[in-house]
């Protein structure tokens, strides 16, 4: 296993952030940058952010577990929480006063109060203007949880096996049973979680010599498999009669079964990047190409090129393709061209920081349109350097000095004697 710290997790988490801002400025929300001019008519791509944010996950449980160490005390429990909470809080509660401030009259005090307090999502109050923001809730659940988990020592690679067959067993006798869907959201968003954990809890993992190109083929494979999940199909063809939950929100129901087709997509990711090593990392393979090369046959099969190329799948389907040849030709690239690829390492430093204000300040920018195309490159262009420098500035200053605070907070507590 690799040491603690590794460049190709901060690549992909990097990496993974800047997905999930192309998704809400390209394919989500357009019109919220710009209402005369949108990058959906030239860039014929849907950007997965869904599928990133289920990266975060299980890099989220990979990062906690291979940091910390066995919780067993109440001084190691309260000294997880705060670090947990002194990378969360300070960098959200910012984001979240600049929304407040940038929609100020738009919504009530009750939703105000439910979005700082993390519980928005179960009553359906998220501020939409830094919606992305819904996926703190179920960190927060998570680290917290996984508390539990230590404390106890339970095994997470029993949890791992527990979870994916109720999982399995509910789907199968339980999928047209109307569950709360903020349960299975859990549920499932906590199987990818735990899963990262638990790969972290294995530490005698054998190095896996992975070839340059096929880790960035595993790598590439996160831009191009979303279009090609197979689950509305198969549960076609099953003739499955799921549960209708349109009465309930998005939010409600973020995470869903059709999620589940990516988890051997991050399990390899995490495998991949930091050379772990596992007898079932050709299965995770197998399945991914295959399922993915059907679905795209069948697509085309299916309906007209025009389909194909109106319905955004030209350039997945290009990337699948390239992924699969790097794969199979399994060489080692330039050392320039993995210096230029590791150098991409940098962007997981401000990675927390894009992912808590791309969205306002996508709004921000909305105030005021473009009146012509060459205004608006000009936007798109100072957008990015605006959220840029403002996340290396919360990640790289305003956080340090949160921590450099509390650290001296605390060193004061304990330096004061105890009166008698």
């Amino acid at each position: 296993m690799e040491s603690k710290h590794n460049r190709n997790l901060d690549i992909l988490r990097g990496v993974a952030a800047l997905v999930v801002v192309g998704f809400h400025l390209v394919s989500c929300y357009p019109r919220a940058f710009d209402k005369n001019y949108e990058l959906g008519h030239v860039v014929n791509y849907n950007f997965p952010g869904h599928m990133s944010v289920l990266v975060f996950f299980i890099l989220s449980g990979y990062v906690i577990g291979i940091n910390t160490k066995r919780l067993t005390d109440r001084k190691s429990i309260t000294s997880y929480i705060r670090k947990r909470l002194t990378r969360i809080l300070p960098i959200y509660f910012l984001a979240m006063l600049f929304t407040i401030a940038l929609t100020w009259g738009s919504y009530s005090w009750q939703v105000i109060l439910s979005n700082l307090t993390f519980t928005s999502v179960p009553f359906d109050n998220v501020i939409i203007e830094d919606g992305p923001l819904w996926s703190l809730n179920y960190e927060l659940i998570y680290y917290f949880v996984f508390i539990f988990f230590s404390y106890y020592n339970i095994s997470l690679v029993k949890t791992v096996k527990v979870l994916a067959a109720m999982l399995v067993i509910i789907f199968i006798f339980f999928h047209n049973v109307q569950i709360y869907p903020l349960v299975l959201s859990y549920l499932i968003g906590f199987l990818f979680w735990a899963t990262g954990a638990m790969i972290a809890e294995i530490k005698s993992w054998p190095r896996w010599n992975i070839s340059a190109s096929r880790m960035i083929a595993v790598f590439i494979l996160m831009f191009c498999l979303q279009p090609f999940n197979p689950y509305g199909p198969v549960v076609k063809v099953l003739k499955l009669h799921m549960a209708d939950y349109s009465a309930y929100s998005w939010y409600q129901q973020s995470i869903s079964w059709t999620d589940l087709y990516y988890y051997p997509l991050t399990i390899l990711l995490i495998l991949a990047l930091t050379h772990a090593y596992s007898k079932n990392y050709r299965f995770l393979v197998g399945f991914i190409y295959i399922s993915a090369l059907f679905r795209l046959l069948m697509i085309y099969k299916t309906y007209s090129l025009d389909f194909i190329v109106r319905e955004h799948y030209v350039v997945p389907a290009a990337i699948l393709v390239l992924s699969l040849v790097m794969w199979l030709v399994n060489f080692e690239i330039p050392a320039a061209l993995k210096n230029l690829f590791t150098s991409l390492s940098k962007l997981g430093a401000t990675s927390y920081g894009v992912y808590m204000v791309h969205m306002p300040i996508i709004y921000f920018f909305g105030k005021a349109a473009a009146a012509s195309p060459l205004m608006f490159a000009a936007k798109l262009l100072a957008y990015a350097v605006t959220l840029l420098v403002v996340s290396s500035l919360l990640e790289e200053k305003y956080q340090v000095w949160i921590k450099n605070l509390l650290r001296k907070l605390l060193d004061k507590d304990r330096a004061e004697p105890v009166k008698s």
